[in-house]
């Protein structure tokens, strides 16, 4: 028979978290699914250890491919996957016992196209404070992607979600760039005519000092400067009138904070091409930028230092860093 929900988990270089986290989906109180282990050409033992659960559980599937990224690996999942919904965990994370249960629950309940759950965040081994209503809302298409652009009660997550499978037919991760899932998940929800959210900690995320976020540099500030481009421009001919202002917003923000690295890590890091997209991102949107009402005054006129006087910004922003590091002593 067809298992109802297809759970990918990307593999690489996890040995000493996989078991934990592949324990945690075996155990899932709702028992339809297959386990699609995608073994990302990982150096250590996740092969082996992948190869032992295809043999304890008939409901593990297992890929071993060439090593291509957390993106690649999530695609290999989603080509193969036979559920009629699909989920992702992160092979270092672990989930609640019931947390597909629940979702699967909501996602029926309410002929919904993806569900979403709450997460806590885990560091050496404590639950890190968060509070949670436990609250179930219902949301329409334009309300839910609005949510999504607020990324506060719903997030630009993969992992945290239930999503009908059909939503990946046109669908995959972007190979190459960090942040992948905020290139990916707004593509989702635009299909999405429903979106049931639960406000309950159902997936435990182990934050880590190596993972993707844990050391910025100047292509990351740059890939999220564009994923957050990309929205904006995608969005422009749709009837979403609270998202065009978060997401200008969004996208003001995440150009400032790439300038921003360059001009703290120096000038030997400064990508010309970069600021160049900056400077004609500010150029084309400029009246929109000063007549959104959710961006606040002083990044509007960074915005504009940026753009017509870089010099002068990068006075200002070196006096503030300054003056900043003199009230930390």
């Amino acid at each position: 028979m067809k298992p109802e929900i297809s759970i990918i988990v990307p593999i690489y270089n996890v040995e000493l978290y996989l078991r934990k986290c592949v324990d945690s989906i075996l155990a899932q109180t709702f028992r339809s699914f297959e386990l699609i282990l995608v073994n990302d050409g990982s150096p250590d033992k996740c092969g082996e250890i992948c190869e032992y659960y295809k043999e304890l559980d008939p409901r593990v599937v297992v890929i071993h491919k060439q090593n291509g990224g957390l993106s690649d690996a999530r695609n290999y999942g989603i080509d193969v996957a036979k559920g009629r919904y699909i989920g992702f965990v992160d092979s270092d994370d672990w989930i609640e016992p019931d947390m597909y249960e629940a979702l699967h629950g909501l996602i029926t309940a309410h002929n919904a196209d993806i569900a979403v759950c709450g997460h806590c965040e885990v560091q050496d081994d404590v639950k890190l404070e968060k509070s949670f209503t436990h609250q179930v809302r219902v949301y329409d298409n334009a309300h839910a992607f609005d949510k999504l652009l607020e990324d506060t009660e719903i997030q630009n997550l993969a992992w945290d979600k239930l999503y009908k499978a059909e939503l990946f037919s046109q669908v995959r991760y972007p190979v190459g760039r960090y942040f992948e899932d905020i290139f990916t998940t707004y593509k989702l929800f635009l299909q999405a005519n429903k979106t049931v959210s639960l406000d309950s900690p159902k997936y435990l995320y182990l934050k880590r000092s190596d993972s993707i976020t844990g050391a910025m540099n100047n292509r990351k500030y740059y890939d999220r400067f564009c994923a957050a481009l990309e929205i904006y421009e995608t969005i422009q001919d749709k009837n979403y009138p609270i998202a065009k202002e978060i997401s200008l917003s969004r996208t003001v923000t995440e150009g400032i904070e790439l300038c921003n690295f360059q001009l703290i890590t120096g000038e030997t890091a400064v990508n010309k091409e970069y600021l160049a997209e900056l400077g004609g991102f500010l150029s084309k949107h400029t009246s929109a930028i000063l007549r959104n009402r959710i961006i606040r005054r002083e990044m509007k006129t960074a915005a504009l230092l940026i753009l017509t006087s870089s010099t002068v910004y990068k006075m200002l922003y070196y006096s503030k860093l300054r003056l900043k590091g003199s009230n930390m002593i």
